[in-house]
């Protein structure tokens, strides 16, 4: 958070001395709210973004106001300009006649009086936005993600003391500029980035918002760019830096790359920050280019005195409905597209143009690109009318509700990649999706000018605040003047129901599936969660193992079991949905059995150590039964973590997989089975130069967590990639590299282990403390510093390289033993606070190895897939 703080919610919270009079009602007005969530002004701060989290605003707690005051404003508070930055208010600061807004479940407006100090009353409990309009260029600034939402209770007086300060742009300085005018693709672009503090205070936490437009074209995206933030700035205190990242894909299409950011604290909310904007050119691919006229004469060509300029052009992937580019047509009437692949696309023009026919919207791009005349016409943009209805006015809470949204195009041009943006959060549509191509991530659909066209969903409740069932959305389509004003929503009365659910837990002793007499569970803990509205309860079984809940809302529920001696309830996947509703009691039979683990026993061994990008693997796997009673439908969960470069990614798994992909595996009583696997080794294997297949295993393995896991993995040689970040000794453990923190001119070692590898790579700092190792094999590595200095912890020091990828991160390190360096090694420079002696120490010294010898054996072991993967024979379990 930075120090100039905000809106803080404690009459304490700056120690400041208000004024102690008691300001006269001030005149306030209240509208209801509208339907749809509605959307701050354009003047004020847009909804937060996800940003590294600063550390929480104070606590908000109600203020001990007069009976007499409580009466008549339950939300007070008191405006002042912290003209001198001291965080408090202090004579001459009040500001007067400031508008203050409250947005919620109501709207309430009013002015600040003559000491800053304002007053709503009969605020309804509830969450608020408070936004400020001030004179001069003052700005309340939010300095917490959540925009300090203020919060209204019942019978209670909330207190607000709104800080004022200048804006940040007049705080601090940013400059940004790119290392060259054009670039190709692929390639990389270096960012340079300046900032300065212009007050005697420091700023802390500031942050980019860039690509607000979301731009296919736009830098300033990359995972080391945000590594450089949260940044801090001392009074007066000037901060450079260089970033380097991908030129985008988008960037070749549309011809430039762009950087357009805003910097400010918590700047998802705050955006008075300064600004910076670079361009540069890029090209590469294939080039398509159309020349845009009126065809007035009629002669099926464009004249030179029927071209159109300043055209928009948007080009578009038929099949998936993706934006590829954007263009203006020049005075000559011109539009060149660079950088697309061969294939066919869909031309869209925006504004009041349109083509004189739908042939003229194909754009045919060959190996050789091409280019193409296409005649205009004039056309009113698309106009929509969008409505929702409920198929019923009032809803009993169990009942499925179906909504229709019916979309009308007014307009005199077809609405393009039409979609649906929901908010149905309070009614639960399952999966898959059923808005279909229309959904927020889809394609989109094509609607005529004067189509009318439909689209129907169905859910089941999941809530409805005070007894209504509320639902908004908006619509979106190319070139749509502003989504938000494209709203829709409507509302339906619900009335709550309630439901018995009850059932029987037994313990399957002889494992055959139904309850025999002395299985009854006893005392076992019975929990159910969901409901409508969201509930939770729960009970213990009797002594026949019975157990009931009676009269809860209506809804469908999670029932889980918690049984002595380990003993598990467990799921079979595909096992009916428990929903409650009026009527007959839904009744449950849970059969415990032993943990799958006490049973199962399973191994996988790959056929080789080194594989290559598509070749085909084989997997050896052995699942044993140890159990006297049989044990069916195992099959294999694999890539738990999603990481894409693992055999037995996604769903469903590769057909080599067989039985285990979804019919299961039976294992008799004391069976062991192998069953060979076979699958091509993924391209994304290359990120880390390694396949991995780590499977879990057991009858419904997705849904249940007593499994029985093994693991393998082989060498897949030839990627590289880079490391790069500061060195330094983190003092005050801020994770930031602060002034005279950073470490230069000292040597950095990559090494296959921390104590007993060998020497990957090596580089030396430079005189401001960054590090960078480039064209390193993909794989896992630890870096030690030269001179007194250690990684701290057990996983100070280790990295991990992708393939063709950046990775960025911090080499810290704290105050070591100064050990002696490398035999027949050279120590190289020193600097900073080395004193001389090499940490690469333990293994170093202890093998003899010279720094070139070792480095050289070590590279070539990693990226032929040697080293470590031939020392010893991989795990199983």
């Amino acid at each position: 958070m930075t120090t100039a703080a905000a809106l803080v919610f404690s009459t304490a919270a700056f120690a400041q001395d208000e004024p102690t009079s008691t300001p006269p009602a001030p005149t306030e007005t209240t509208t209801p709210a509208p339907v749809e969530t509605p959307a701050p002004p354009t003047s004020t701060e847009p909804a937060p973004t996800s940003e590294p989290a600063p550390p929480p605003a104070p606590a908000q707690q109600p203020a001990q106001q007069p009976a007499q005051q409580q009466a008549q404003n339950n939300v007070t508070g008191v405006l002042y300009a912290d003209k001198n930055g001291n965080g408090q208010q202090d004579p001459g600061e009040a500001i007067s006649g400031g508008k203050i807004a409250l947005w919620g479940s109501t709207r309430h407006e009013t002015t600040s009086d003559a000491d800053g100090k304002f007053g709503f009353a009969g605020v309804a409990p509830g969450t608020y936005n408070p936004f400020y309009e001030l004179q001069d260029g003052w700005v309340v600034h939010r300095p917490d993600l959540n925009g300090n939402m203020l919060t209204v209770t019942a019978n209670a007086t909330t207190h607000v003391v709104a800080r004022a300060e200048r804006p940040y742009s007049e705080q601090f300085e940013v400059s940004a500029s790119l290392d060259r005018d054009s670039y190709e693709y692929p390639g990389f672009v270096k960012i340079a980035m300046a900032f300065t503090n212009n007050t005697d205070r420091r700023i802390a936490h500031i942050g980019p918002q860039c690509n607000r437009a979301n731009k296919q074209n736009a830098l300033g995206n990359s995972a080391e760019w945000y590594l450089q933030f949260p940044l801090s700035l001392e009074p007066g205190q000037t901060r450079k830096f260089t970033v380097t990242e991908k030129v985008p894909q988008g960037a070749l299409t549309e011809g430039v790359a762009t950087l357009d950011c805003v910097f400010a604290p918590n700047s998802g909310w705050n955006t008075d920050g300064p600004s910076v904007f670079a361009q540069a050119t890029v090209v590469g691919g294939i080039n398509y280019t159309m020349v845009l006229g009126q065809d007035k004469n009629a002669n099926q060509r464009i004249d030179a005195d029927e071209t159109v300029s300043g055209a928009q052009v948007v080009l578009l992937d038929p099949k998936v409905g993706v934006q590829i580019a954007e263009r203006t047509s020049g005075a000559d009437g011109k539009v060149v597209f660079t950088g697309l692949k061969a294939g066919e696309y869909r031309a869209v023009l925006l504004g009041s143009w349109d083509f004189t026919d739908e042939g003229q919207k194909l754009v045919q791009v060959t190996e050789q690109g091409g280019a193409s005349d296409k005649f205009l016409k004039f056309a009113s943009p698309p106009s929509l009318t969008t409505t929702m209805k409920f198929d019923k006015p009032r809803y009993e809470s169990h009942e499925i509700v179906r909504v229709d949204v019916t979309v009308t195009n007014k307009g005199g041009k077809t609405a393009e990649r039409f979609r649906l943006f929901d908010s149905f959060y309070d009614l639960d549509l399952g999966y898959p999706n059923q808005w279909g191509d229309v959904r927020r991530d889809g394609p989109g659909v094509r609607i005529a000018p004067g189509e009318t066209r439909t689209f129907s969903v169905s859910g089941k409740i999941r809530s409805f605040p005070n007894g209504k069932l509320s639902l908004w959305g908006m619509v979106e389509y190319i070139g749509v003047p502003n989504p938000g004003n494209n709203s829709f929503s409507a509302q339906a009365e619900v009335v709550q129901t309630n439901g018995d659910l009850g059932g029987v837990v037994y313990i399957d002793r002889n494992h055959n599936k139904r309850q025999d007499p002395g299985e009854e569970a006893a005392d076992v803990l019975v929990e159910a969660n969901g409901g409508a509205p969201y509930g939770y309860v729960k009970t213990t079984t009797d002594a026949n193992g019975r157990y009931s809940f009676k009269n809860i809302p209506s809804g469908n529920y999670w029932v889980g079991y918690t049984l002595a001696g380990g003993w598990i309830v467990h799921s079979e996947g595909d096992g009916p949905e428990i929903r409650v509703t009026p009527g007959a009691p839904v009744q449950l039979t849970a059969r415990a059995e032993r943990p799958y683990t006490e049973a199962l026993r399973a191994t996988m061994v790959l056929d080789k150590s080194v594989y290559s990008i598509g070749e085909e693997a084989k997997v050896t796997i052995t699942l044993s039964n140890r159990a006297d009673y049989e044990v069916g439908r195992i099959i294999a969960a694999c890539d738990r973590a999603g990481n894409g470069n693992q055999l037995g990614s996604g769903w469903p798994m590769a057909e080599g997989w067989g039985d285990l992909r979804e019919t299961g595996v039976t294992l008799a009583a004391g069976e062991t089975k192998t069953i060979i696997v076979k699958e091509k080794v993924p391209a994304t294997a290359r990120w880390e130069n390694r396949v991995h297949v780590a499977c879990d295993f057991a009858p419904w393995a997705g849904w249940n967590y007593d499994v029985v896991s093994a693991y393998d993995w082989a060498s897949v040689p030839g990627g590289t990639g880079s490391l790069a970040g500061p060195l330094a000794y983190d003092r005050n453990k801020n994770f930031v590299v602060d002034p005279g923190e950073a470490i230069g001119n000292t040597r950095v070692f990559l090494m296959t282990d921390r104590e007993f590898g060998g020497i990957v790579a090596e580089t030396v700092s430079d005189a401001e403390g960054n590090v960078r190792f480039d064209g390193v094999p993909a794989g896992d590595y630890w870096s030690v510093v030269d001179g007194p200095w250690k990684s701290e912890g057990e996983w100070g020091g280790h990295h991990q390289i992708l393939a063709d990828q950046l990775a960025r991160t911090s080499f810290f390190v704290v105050p070591g033993p100064d050990v002696a360096p490398p035999a027949g090694g050279d120590n190289g420079q020193q600097g900073g606070q080395s004193g001389g002696g090499s940490s690469t120490g333990g293994a170093l010294a202890k093998t003899g190895a010279s720094v070139l010898g070792l480095g050289v054996v070590a590279v070539l072991l990693v990226a032929f897939g040697f080293g470590a993967r031939i020392a010893g024979r991989r795990k199983t379990s």
